[in-house]
């Protein structure tokens, strides 16, 4: 049976987040190319060559494994995921579809026997796998069965899957670009470079008779008369567009009658993102041959091919740039007519701001990645003893291009930059296992050599935009060549004792890595994994587990997340944006350690399984980014602890007849805290701006979010200046901890004859997220709060003024006989105060519905297996924050998670898959 395995293992560290490693395998054999994402996230990784992955995640994430032509598994992650390192979890494929091949007998009418039979004539003659009976010489008769054949079989599947943005921020409709000037709202044509949206209502102004290229129906002016036609208006959330997914897959099997095995896969994704004129396009292909060498012995390999392509990539920050740029837009300018003016410049309502369009029509973010892997497998099973040889290569190639075009506003000058990486890796294994009753070990070895080669070009001073992007005044270069030579020598033991506490067994397992590596430290790392449990305690369903493992783990010679950079810019620098620095692992590498002790107490009822977890986790030397004026350095720095319960409930799938339900509900409780910073740091902030980041604090949770807050005295009250108004504290503070206080997730799956319905819910109370987005659409005037408290007069701030005495003083929020600047939101700048912007990341949401049927039917001369599916994916969400989500995370990176400053927008997905085998 084609079933598709995950392996579960312990994992290194990244940033404030845990780097969660598996291996994802079908039949045995690795699956290279399947996709590893976090669920509800942006952020996914595909299995290497080994059918290995990491990728970086929180405890509470779920962590979705597909592959085209397979069922999607989706599992929880928590510290018993991460303990239970070597216990392979529920298959993710379904029967494979040669399983269950029947043919009805073929009939035969005899009157009488006309020869001799080489077969039992009353237990053969009824398998309804006789394919043909032949007679052979001298009068003997002798059966054919279907496993005596050359066997062939189809799969093809398909998927679609249709998203609309939802959760859009709220903007006002009624005021123009535009400001106050001497008692009076006055509208500013783009022709001023106006960047406010603080003008006069737009039921006041009107087209007039004099086109350009910024209103073709007309300039606005001033309303002269009742009858003029109105402006048109722009929603700005009616930028986005749904994106649309599309996977079809088709896998062909051959199998023999010694069982040897030729598979073929073809699988074709393309879809768009919710920015027009967005696309991504993937093709895999894969060659796998199985042979039985002998009745103990088998080899397997399998050839992988892989292209993929995006037109915008995100890689500088170009996504968030264009929803930027979408939602500070007037609501009265169409963006969408034109991008370009005749001069050949940018056509945007300020020079001093982008029209989307534009940034579309010269993006340069792009990225190609074309992935080459083969491996093979020699497996040899006795009685007692098995051995497997394996060896691999992979080879991967990954082009990316980003930039700074000309006329784009707010950068200091265009520039282009194009990023080569080419990785190859070669291994080879040798794995024994003995078995002996109840005791069972084995050992591995592993060869692995690594080799990256990071080149990347800058291209900048240029001379006129006819010379972009290649043909500079400036070249620069990063060339970076690294290898690494890795020996994993590992060895595996389990025992069973069996009647020893209580009529319990105690079943013990143990595990030891002796690596080396030719790029860290003293070249040598240790690794160590105990498990006690003890089951059946008290002659009853009741097993206690204790476990401890310790981990030493190098960071990887790949790092292609360059998100980091945006630290070094302020807010106010948005639009300058450039990811032009890089990680580097260096040679010597202090490794990460990590600690973790599990308890574990579980109980199994004949309708429920419960399972309480106590866990405590110990990091020391987490990497992070460190800044020295322009350059960076890859340290480990950081040092942390974290303790957690986990607590489920498994209903196990109940059989009445034609109606079975089950259920698991599972609670997640953690705390960590930063226990110190070497090299004597302060802080570390490590994802965000340099004005408003999150941060390493020893005593503090991972990942607080630092920034400006509001001036306070000795007692916490708000000091307000002269004319009013709160006054802004340049120093940064502790704002907030994205860490929810829990988590809980609600599994269900009810079934009836073929046809199930399950529902998941998720309910995360507690933690803070930063909406910066609303911050600085409040200081652009384009917000729906400033449109509805822009008139607000005499109200009085709660605080105590300069001298400590209690605020009196009534304000106007935009008072028309002060300067734009002046005003509640404008006078704090773009990035307004950080400390308003701290909003609760609590949520409750239906996260996901499927409702599918599947029949096994006879409609041909062999049998067609069907099923067809229809889901909805965040299908409902109540949350704190209006708009803000804690997992849609800035800059499509879990290190940002917890930030928001015009992010992708979320997306509520409906879709529908049908698979076909036969």
């Amino acid at each position: 049976m084609n079933k598709l395995l995950l392996f579960l293992f312990i994992s290194s560290i990244s940033f404030s987040q845990s780097i969660y490693k598996g291996n994802v395998s079908s039949d045995g054999q690795p699956v290279p190319g399947a996709y590893v994402c976090v669920v509800n996230t942006k952020n996914c990784v595909s299995t290497d060559f080994d059918g290995n992955y990491s990728i970086e995640v929180r405890e509470g994430d779920e962590l979705s494994i597909s592959y085209l032509g397979m069922k999607t598994k989706i599992f929880r992650i928590s510290t018993r995921t991460f303990l239970e390192n070597d216990e392979r979890v529920t298959p993710i494929e379904s029967n494979d579809y040669l399983e269950k091949l029947e043919k009805t007998v073929d009939s035969l009418q005899s009157s009488k026997p006309s020869g001799y039979f080489e077969f039992d004539l009353n237990r053969d003659v009824d398998r309804s796998d006789i394919l043909n009976i032949t007679r052979k010489e001298h009068g003997f008769y002798n059966l054919k069965y279907k496993n005596q054949y050359n066997r062939i079989a189809f799969e093809v599947a398909q998927e679609l899957l249709v998203s609309t943005p939802f959760r859009l921020p709220k903007y006002q409709n009624e005021y123009a670009q535009g400001r106050s000037q001497n008692g009076t709202l006055i509208y500013q044509a783009p022709q001023t470079n106006e960047i406010f949206s603080w003008g006069p209502n737009v039921s006041t102004l009107q087209y007039s008779q004099n086109a350009s290229e910024y209103y073709p129906q007309g300039d606005i002016e001033n309303r002269s008369s009742a009858g003029a036609s109105q402006l048109e208006l722009y929603n700005p959330n009616h930028f986005f567009q749904n994106a649309i997914e599309s996977k079809t897959a088709l896998n062909a099997q051959i199998i023999g009658p010694k069982q040897n095995m030729l598979h073929i896969r073809f699988a074709y994704k393309t879809g768009n993102i919710a920015i027009p004129d967005t696309r991504n396009n993937e093709i895999t292909t894969s060659l796998k041959y199985f042979r039985k060498v002998s009745d103990k012995s088998t080899i397997e390999t399998l050839l992988t091919y892989n292209d993929f392509t995006n037109n915008l990539s995100n890689s500088n920050f170009g996504i968030n740039k264009i929803i930027f740029a979408n939602a500070v837009t007037p609501i009265h300018f169409d963006t969408g007519l034109a991008s370009v003016l005749s001069n050949g410049q940018q056509r945007s309502f300020s020079a001093f701001e982008n029209n989307p369009y534009y940034l579309l029509e010269n993006n340069l973010d792009e990225n190609k990645s074309k992935t080459l892997s083969f491996n093979f497998n020699h497996t040899y099973k006795g009685w007692h003893n098995e051995n497997k040889i394996t060896a691999s290569f992979q080879s991967s190639e990954i082009t990316n291009t980003n930039g700074q075009a000309f006329y784009s506003a707010g950068i200091i000058a265009p520039n282009f930059n194009e990023r080569t990486e080419k990785f190859k890796t070669a291994s080879a294994s040798d794995v024994c296992k003995h078995t002996n009753g109840d005791l069972v070990i084995e050992s591995k070895i592993d060869f692995r050599f690594s080799d990256r080669e990071l080149n990347r070009d800058y291209f900048s001073g240029f001379t006129s935009s006819a010379d972009f992007p290649k043909n500079s005044q400036i070249k620069n270069n990063l060339n970076v060549a690294q290898d690494r030579f890795e020996v994993f020598y590992n060895v595996n033991g389990a025992y069973v004792l069996t009647n020893i506490i209580g009529y319990a067994d105690l079943f013990l397992k143990a595990k030891s890595d002796l690596n080396y590596s030719s790029t860290v430290q003293n070249h040598l790392m240790t690794n160590y994994f105990g498990s006690a449990e003890l089951r059946n305690l008290f002659d009853s369903n009741l097993s206690f587990t204790l476990d401890h493992g310790y981990n030493e783990t190098e960071p990887s010679l790949q790092n292609n997340n360059l998100n980091f950079n945006s630290s070094r810019y302020q807010i106010n620098q948005f639009k300058e944006l450039e990811n032009g620095l890089e990680l580097i692992t260096s040679r010597g590498a202090v490794p990460t350690k990590e600690q973790i002790t599990n308890l574990k107490l579980s109980c199994n009822f004949r309708y429920l399984n419960l399972n309480l977890v106590y866990y405590h986790k110990k990091v020391d030397n987490l990497y992070t980014p460190i800044f020295n004026s322009n350059t960076v350095s890859w340290s480990p720095d950081v040092n942390y602890k974290q303790n957690g319960i986990e607590f489920d409930i498994q209903k196990p799938r109940f059989y009445n007849r034609n109606v079975n339900y089950n259920f698991n509900l599972n609670f997640t409780y953690y705390k960590n805290e930063v226990t110190s910073l070497n090299n004597n740091q302060a802080r570390i902030p490590f994802a965000g701006f340099a004005d408003v980041n999150k941060n390493y604090i020893v005593g503090q949770p991972l990942g607080v979010i630092v920034g400006n807050g509001y001036l306070r005295d000795s007692k916490n009250n708000i000091i307000i200046d002269d004319s009013g108004f709160p006054i802004k504290d340049s120093n940064p503070k502790i704002l907030g901890n994205p860490n929810p206080d829990f988590v809980v997730g609600f599994y269900n799956c009810f079934t009836y004859k073929d046809l199930k319905l399950s529902l998941t819910f998720e309910w995360s109370q507690g933690g803070e997220i930063w909406n910066g987005t609303q911050q600085t659409l409040n200081y652009y005037g384009k917000s729906a709060v400033t449109g509805s408290q822009r008139n607000t007069t005499n109200y009085i701030f709660d605080g105590v003024t300069q001298a400590g005495l209690p605020n009196t003083k009534a304000v106007s929020f935009y008072d028309v006989n002060l300067p734009v600047e002046q005003n509640r939101w404008a006078r704090y700048g773009i990035d307004g105060v950080a400390e308003d912007a701290i909003e609760d990341a609590t949520y409750f949401r239906l996260s996901s519905i499927t409702l599918s049927y599947s029949k096994m039917t006879n409609w041909t001369r062999n049998n067609l297996n069907y099923s067809v599916a229809i889901f909805m994916n965040n299908a409902f969400i109540m949350a704190k924050s209006k708009s803000a989500f804690s997992n849609n995370s800035m800059f499509n990176s879990i290190d940002t998670t917890g930030l928001d400053y015009f992010n992708s927008p979320m997306m509520q997905s409906f879709g529908s898959s049908l698979t076909i085998k036969f």
